[in-house]
């Protein structure tokens, strides 16, 4: 068994198998269908009070229609709020908000290679900020919004990109890690407390769900390439059409164009 953290050459407790989390969506991708082609809308019969038409930079034009307005009169300007006073929360509230930012996990990751990931994140009550150099394929989770444990239910927001460490090592943007001393499946805490639980959660949590389903996340993520290829080729061979817009508008409170059917006419 792999250990949970390596820093510096010192490893870690063993992960603890007794729960490990899983995904319970099915993550079945469909197959790509052609989008049906656009209904053509026709301008309805109204009386036309205002019209303006504009001519985009493709030659095309935009076309702005105001119809005949209600004669319902204007809604009211409501009223100012009250100043909210602030208050304490209870300790169950409390607990509630606590248990919320434990149960999102919030993180950002370059991933290089499809093997190490390089990932931030934030201690869920602190804020005290995290970086660990990872080795396993964070994007794997590409898609993934939501998994369980402990049959509780967590969110994934992952903010990620991908990067070629023979690109990076060629044009020296940037230092890297040494990837070399990363092995697969380890957490290398770069900043943060390592031995604060609550504050590595997000990262061990994510490292045990692609652990446990790893086959399950690699033929997801085949299948999504294989979705957008489709997509991808279909757009390429049915380019949108460039057309005329027009848009017609009928104010349905209409007091102050009722006034005034022109608004435009003392515009200087």
């Amino acid at each position: 068994m792999a250990p949970i953290f390596s820093e510096e050459g010192k490893n870690a407790a063993p992960i603890d198998t007794n729960a490990l989390p899983y995904i319970s969506d099915s993550l079945e991708v469909p197959v790509f269908i052609p989008p049906a082609s656009p209904v053509e809308k026709k301008v309805p019969v109204m009386r036309v009070d205002a019209a303006i038409t504009l001519r985009a930079d493709n030659s095309r034009t935009l076309t702005l229609i105001r119809g005949e307005a209600s004669t319902l009169p204007d809604i009211p300007i409501p009223p100012k709020p009250e100043p909210r006073k602030p208050r304490i929360l209870t300790p169950e509230e409390a607990a509630r908000l606590a248990a919320e930012r434990r149960h999102s996990l919030k993180l950002g990751a370059t991933i290089y290679d499809h093997r190490t990931s390089l990932v931030h994140w934030q201690h869920p009550d602190t804020g005290e900020s995290y970086e660990a150099i990872c080795g396993f394929d964070l994007g794997l989770l590409e898609g993934i919004g939501e998994f369980t444990h402990d049959g509780e239910n967590y969110q994934i927001m992952l903010g990620h990109s991908y990067d070629v460490i023979s690109d990076q090592q060629r044009t020296g943007s940037h230092a890297l890690p040494d990837f070399a001393k990363v092995s697969a499946g380890s957490i290398t805490i770069l900043k943060g407390n390592p031995k604060d639980s609550t504050g590595t959660a997000p990262i061990t949590l994510l490292k045990d769900l692609i652990a446990t389903e790893k086959s399950r996340l690699v033929a997801y993520q085949a299948a999504r390439r294989n979705y957008q290829q489709a997509a991808a080729e279909w757009e390429k061979a049915h380019p949108p059409v460039q057309r005329d817009e027009t848009y017609w508008l009928k104010p349905h409170r209409g007091s102050r164009y009722l006034s005034n059917p022109i608004p435009e006419s003392t515009i200087k």
